[in-house]
């Protein structure tokens, strides 16, 4: 079967550097585009992210070969925090929580 990605997401792992004053700050590392294909999260995922104080906005699923635990997803100009990955076969869904602060919000949540 022949699997047809509709959407385009970047990956992008987060770094810790030293801030110079004995401390560490978390700055945005390298950035990969990969297709993927992108949907709701179900009834049951929001209802049980919610459970933990979070929530789940939108899942994208992506090869298993192209995923690196990256944590963060940028996505037509919206952040995502990537909360839970499910492998499937040869793909992985990464399920996010959307982050309104954008960048610096995510950079900050680690």
């Amino acid at each position: 079967m022949i699997t047809v990605f509709k959407d385009v997401i970047t990956l992008i792992t987060v770094e810790r550097v030293s801030d110079g004053a004995g401390g560490y700050e978390n700055k945005p590392g390298t950035k990969r585009t990969v297709f993927a294909n992108k949907k709701s999260a179900t009834r049951s995922e929001f209802y049980l992210a919610q459970q933990a104080d979070l929530e789940v906005e939108v899942v994208f699923t992506v090869y298993l070969s192209e995923y690196n635990d990256e944590r963060v997803i940028e996505h037509n100009n919206r952040y995502y925090s990537v909360i839970r990955t499910f492998e499937k076969g040869d793909f992985i869904e990464l399920t996010c929580q959307r982050r309104i602060g954008g960048l610096d919000e995510v950079l900050q949540d680690d």
